[in-house]
């Protein structure tokens, strides 16, 4: 429901908000040079639009229509009505003090092991990134991945180390200053991993797990939510949702390639880029790029990473290993991690091109 007030009428918002939360709702207030805007958030049927008309102030009322609400930017009503609301800003502090912003204008690298293996591959790698970060003075725009739990195709594969892997994440994460995201994959996982990663991933076997979805909302963290492999943007949407409904809107959606007629050919999943645009124009949160899960294939890795940057993905997820290791040694996803030497390009890449401020936007003429 949208709730439209003139600006001027402070008590009658107030009021309304209050009435909102009675009803076991939440308010979105968004503040305009005209009009203030309640955005009411879950089950608004209790509410009774009329009545609510009688407030002193109120223009008008009307339901919303999306599947989403909680998370769509362009909410429709009544007559095509539109109400615009601002672009969630997701927070991820560091150990270090700093405090990585997933917004449109900043682009955030996620990079690491795909699983956690040992304690010095896993530190080798950080202090790798710890590196990179302030040598291109990026610090406050990097975050560590490793997967401590790990779900497989095939059961016999390995499966990470569990909460050994996270000691190991908590110790590198300190000594390197960087804060790291690691998969959650049962709800029993949630209140520990919650205590101690600082961002929750759900991967996209569990893209439609409806119970760890609403765990996890109600954890308190900000959560990394990959695609279903084979979901379709309104599925995908609809379920972020169940996170949302939880008073959680810290959602960075992670677009990780879907299958398609090639998939497996020549690579792994089609990566749709074309859902980047797609998911900023219709809801608030912002959205980044799993190239390496995607590609399959480390060789592919750094044209998707390109590919991402270029359709404003508000940042990328990459699997890398040093440039001394030996590939058949790493137990998970070895071929399509990339060296840190190759990463580094990929960061100057990225840098480079945030001095191009490419807009294809079509103006029309006046």
């Amino acid at each position: 429901m949208i709730i439209e007030i003139e600006k001027e009428y402070v008590e009658t918002v107030e009021q309304i908000t209050n009435l909102v939360r009675s009803k076991k709702c939440r308010p979105d207030v968004l503040y305009g040079d005209f009009y203030t805007v309640i955005a009411v958030e879950g089950d608004a049927t209790q509410l009774d639009t009329q009545y609510i008309e009688t407030y002193p102030g109120v223009v008008r009322t009307w339901r919303i229509s999306s599947s989403y609400k909680t998370i769509s930017r362009k909410v429709i009503g009544e007559n095509s009505q539109k109400v615009e609301r601002d672009r969630r800003h997701v927070k991820v502090p560091g150990p270090d003090g700093q405090i990585r912003v997933f917004k449109d204008s900043q682009f955030i690298f996620i990079a690491g092991p795909c699983a956690v293996e040992s304690y010095d591959h896993t530190a080798s790698i950080a202090e790798g990134l710890a590196k990179l970060a302030d040598k291109y003075n990026i610090r406050d725009r990097m975050i560590l991945r490793g997967g401590a739990f790990k779900p497989r195709t095939r059961p016999w594969d390995f499966r990470g180390l569990g909460e050994e892997a996270l000691d190991i994440l908590d110790k590198v994460s300190e000594n390197t200053g960087l804060p790291y995201v690691t998969e959650v994959m049962s709800i029993t996982q949630v209140d520990e991993v919650a205590s101690r990663a600082d961002m929750l991933q759900i991967g996209t076997r569990n893209f439609q797990n409806f119970n760890l979805l609403e765990a996890v909302g109600k954890a308190g963290k900000p959560i990394l939510y990959k695609r279903g492999v084979a979901a379709e943007l309104e599925e995908w949407l609809s379920a972020a949702e169940y996170i949302a409904l939880q008073g959680n809107k810290d959602i960075v959606l992670c677009e990780r390639g879907v299958k398609s007629t090639t998939h497996g050919d020549y690579n792994r999943s089609h990566l749709d880029l074309d859902v980047v645009p797609a998911i900023k124009d219709r809801t608030i949160l912002p959205v980044i790029v799993d190239p390496s899960h995607s590609a399959g294939i480390a060789d592919l890795v750094p044209y998707q990473f390109c590919g991402a940057s270029v359709f404003k993905a508000n940042g990328a997820m990459v699997e890398v290993i040093t440039d001394d290791i030996e590939r058949k040694s790493i137990r998970c996803d070895a071929r399509q991690a990339l060296r840190l030497s190759v990463y580094e390009k990929l960061i100057q890449f990225q840098l480079e091109s945030e001095k191009i401020k490419l807009d294809f936007t079509e103006h029309p003429l006046n």
